[in-house]
């Protein structure tokens, strides 16, 4: 990688893991010159989604980008902390609640415009392939024009033509699981509900393999439903009655059927099949000096563990450290680091997405396991109070 002061860094992909990269490069160098390209029509021609969650890896990385201070300080209503993770049955009964300490949800659509500050994208180009030569890469885009740069970036995420040409034998995964999403107003007439998504993120667990996650955010709830397709293929074109027949056959529950029936159809999003990559055991990243991937462009997962966006902002940290510092590490090395990192999550994705999507006996024994698990934990802090008492007064 060149180490003189005419470094050009192309970007392909204006999402979340890119802008973070052009960030952290733009901050800490003015001797770089960083091109971001992006194949939507506009910032606002795309839905971008509800919230993501992030964990103190992601939130490690966003603090350092200085264009996030005011959206990632606590008074912020972009940003809103959790307590617990918490399963429940289709009856809305708890099975188990898991500490969410040092975890947030922030509005994506903010964090999406904080991380575009000064950000000069290059909207409506679609890129269609790389050629790399002794002195640089060249990227080339379906309107005809190319642009020569040190270094390129796929951070285009899940169906990355970067990586397609990068990695041809790289497999993306059909796992036949189709999820759609919506929000609603929060409604005092849904009391459980409304007790249960108290500052938690609440997964609850229906009857054939269908399950749907809900969590509070400003004055709304969202939610996103996911099931196992009974064929394959099946149909994606699914229209708001469906789903409200799904709610009815599937959780029997008042409350979760009213909260579906009262978001509109226009702000939900999908219906969508869920892909992931492979679980690999052996680093698929050859070793080029010019082109390499972030995020969801080298590792795609489920959103079943919350790692997609905080890995992508730990690979952009990485890579942005690489870039300022050549001299430091090689880019093989980042490839290494990001391959392990990357794809212990997507392992993690896709056992979350089987355990919670589990049919039959083993949904049984899962809902079981946790029962168990929180009556458990019960007993361990019923036994310990004595214990905690005497150190109380011996200190």
């Amino acid at each position: 990688m060149s180490t003189d002061s005419t470094t050009v860094v192309i970007i392909i992909g204006g999402g979340l893991g890119g802008l973070a990269l052009a960030q952290l490069l733009l901050q800490n160098s003015s001797s770089i010159k960083v091109l971001v390209f992006e194949r939507d029509e506009d910032k606002n021609s795309r839905e971008q989604g509800y919230c993501i969650g992030l964990d103190s890896m992601g939130l490690d990385v966003l603090t350092q980008i200085r264009v996030l201070d005011n959206l990632l300080r606590d008074e912020s209503d972009a940003v809103y902390t959790l307590s617990f993770f918490r399963l429940v049955n289709k009856y809305l009964q708890k099975l188990i609640d898991f500490n969410a300490k040092n975890n947030k949800l922030i509005y994506r659509e903010d964090l999406r415009q904080a991380l575009l500050t000064n950000i000069d994208v290059q909207w409506n180009k679609r890129f269609i392939s790389y050629k790399i030569d002794d002195d640089g890469v060249e990227a080339y885009f379906e309107d005809g024009t190319s642009v020569r740069g040190t270094i390129l970036i796929g951070c285009d995420g899940t169906k990355s033509i970067v990586r397609t040409q990068l990695i041809p034998e790289f497999q993306r995964n059909d796992l036949r699981i189709i999820n759609i999403g919506g929000t609603v107003e929060q409604n005092a007439s849904l009391k459980k509900i409304q007790e249960l998504t108290k500052q938690s993120l609440v997964r609850v667990f229906g009857k054939q393999g269908h399950t749907l996650l809900i969590l509070p955010f400003r004055q709304s709830w969202i939610w996103a439903l996911s099931w196992p397709e009974k064929e394959t293929h099946e149909e994606t074109n699914i229209t708001s009655l469906k789903v409200i027949e799904k709610a009815h056959e599937y959780f029997n529950n008042d409350e979760i059927i009213r909260l579906i029936e009262s978001s509109s159809p226009s702000t939900c999003i999908g219906p969508y099949r869920l892909y992931s990559a492979a679980c690999l055991k052996h680093n698929p990243f050859p070793n080029n000096s010019r082109v390499t991937l972030l995020g969801d462009a080298a590792h795609p997962m489920t959103t079943h563990a919350g790692k997609g966006a905080n890995t992508a902002f730990a690979d952009a940290f990485d890579l942005a450290n690489l870039i300022l510092n050549p001299s430091s590490s090689t880019l093989s090395g980042y490839e290494q680091k990001m391959f392990k990192r990357g794809f212990t999550a997507v392992q993690m994705s896709l056992s979350s997405t089987n355990m919670i999507h589990s049919i039959g006996w083993r949904a049984s024994f899962r809902n079981s396991i946790f029962f168990i698990m929180r009556y458990t934990f019960v007993l361990i802090n019923l036994i310990s109070i004595p214990f905690r008492f005497y150190k109380k007064k011996t200190d």
